[in-house]
């Protein structure tokens, strides 16, 4: 290895071993900004050869390397689990690649972005070989999917055709942002001339290109635009049916995957919190796509878009009728779900919180709630609970305003309910009340 010994590259993985938290990848990043070489050289003791060797191989994949679980589908077509198992695969079935790969990884004078080029072609056709020569044996295939930990073979041919396409990838991606917030005219009309350009040198190269895209975008619906350009033009380069039908379903996958993040009520602030991020996700792909280009009703995705709609619609009256419930048992006083003993719930109470919980994540959801064809009931259920809240203050208002042991615990009991009017959005009046209260105890 150029520069330091074997010995020492283990002194120093032993170093960045035993650094607190991600201090060492912290070392790493700054490293690279100073000097690349060493900055290499840093990350690859602290991952260690065989994982360095595979972040270099699969490092064109890496916009598209997400969870699963945590990022929208559109991002996560080659995630770092499959990335693990089929790297184990390649050891048997291109051994060579590994070889090829380790050598690059402990070269830290060479960051040639091609370098592994062929051996990522000869990775794909050693696994879509093998595939193939399992397509017959029920047994064999059953024992590859069992290893690869998949459903099905297609995420494993999905990986195989990003790694054959890398250089013509690499090349049409050069000078794109790595982070596309505003994907506006000029940059649309680059990103459909690369994707012309791609298509003339590899046309499957070219769709993978558009999701590569679309992972670096804030608004990947806006993609959709880049098809529009290119059936304006008027010469005889046809924007492939294909392609156009394969980022519209990706962008319906995102939806539904947002879809499933406010499936049933949040129970406490961090849950709601994810479902209102999912929710507004979820409004702004149906309608960023329905703005983009014009949807038929009758067409697959006019049809997709509407039962993705209505099971929002269903999954939101669900999380309504949650939080009916959930404020009556928080307010029992109000002719609500009282339990068979003790005082009503309180602020750390499970019911206490997850009343809070709705009411905050109604709130903030006003907005991508009538996004979502929903806003109607959103505001009816809202308006209902601050109803039945401010008419529990009013009541405790009055009672405070008296003497005694009973008067405290109404104004006690006040600044819970007004704690449950700020989570509900109804902050101004929860202040009125906490002031008038204040000025009745006082006098």
């Amino acid at each position: 290895m150029p520069g330091l010994s074997d010995d020492k590259i283990a002194r120093v993985s032993a170093l960045m071993a035993s650094l607190p938290g991600d201090m060492a990848g912290r070392m790493c990043a700054a490293a690279r900004q100073g000097d690349p070489v060493l900055g290499r050289l840093l990350d690859y003791c602290r991952l260690g050869p065989a994982a360095s060797a595979r972040k270099r191989f699969f490092a064109p994949l890496a916009d598209v390397s997400g969870d699963p679980d945590a990022s929208r589908p559109s991002r996560a077509y080659a995630p770092e689990g499959l990335q693990q198992k089929v790297w184990d695969w390649l050891g048997e079935i291109a051994p060579s690649v590994i070889v090829a790969a380790d050598q690059a990884a402990a070269d830290f004078e060479d960051s040639a972005p091609g370098r592994l080029d062929e051996a990522r072609v000869e990775a794909a056709d050693a696994m879509l070989a093998s595939l193939k020569a399992v397509e017959d044996a029920p047994k064999a295939a059953k024992k590859l999917r069992a290893r690869l930990a998949v459903e099905d073979f297609e995420p494993v041919r999905h990986l195989a055709g990003l790694l054959r396409a890398a250089p013509v990838i690499r090349t049409a991606l050069d000078g794109l942002p790595a982070v596309i917030t505003d994907f506006n005219e000029t940059l649309s009309s680059s990103v459909r001339d690369r994707y012309e350009t791609a298509s003339e040198a590899d046309p499957d190269a070219a769709v993978w290109l558009l999701f590569l895209v679309m992972a670096r975008m804030e608004r990947p619906w806006a993609l959709l635009r880049v098809f529009e350009k290119i059936a304006r033009r008027g010469d005889d380069l046809l924007v492939s049916r294909t392609d156009m039908a394969e980022i519209g379903d990706a962008l319906l996958r995102d939806a539904e995957h947002y879809l499933q993040g406010f499936a049933r009520p949040p129970e406490n602030r961090e849950e709601a919190e994810a479902a209102a991020r999912s929710l507004a996700d979820f409004a702004a792909v149906t309608v960023g796509m329905t703005r983009e280009i014009g949807i038929r009703k009758d067409g697959s995705w006019g049809k997709k878009l509407f039962e993705l709609r209505t099971r929002a619609s269903e999954q939101m009256t669900g999380i309504h009728e949650a939080a009916r419930v959930a404020f009556k048992r928080a307010t029992p006083e109000e002719g609500g779900v009282r339990r068979s003993s003790g005082p009503p719930p309180a602020p750390g109470d499970e019911g206490y919180e997850q009343a809070c919980a709705l009411g905050w994540f109604l709130t903030v959801s006003r907005d991508d709630a009538g996004r979502a064809a929903v806003g109607n009931a959103h505001q009816g259920v809202i308006d209902e609970i601050n109803t039945r809240l401010e008419s529990l203050a009013d009541k405790l208002l009055r009672a405070a305003g008296g003497q005694g042991e009973q008067a405290e615990a109404a104004a006690l009991r006040l600044e819970e309910v007004t704690g449950l009017m700020r989570a509900a959005g109804a902050s101004q009046a929860a202040e009125v009340f906490l002031r008038r209260v204040a000025a009745a105890r006082a006098a």
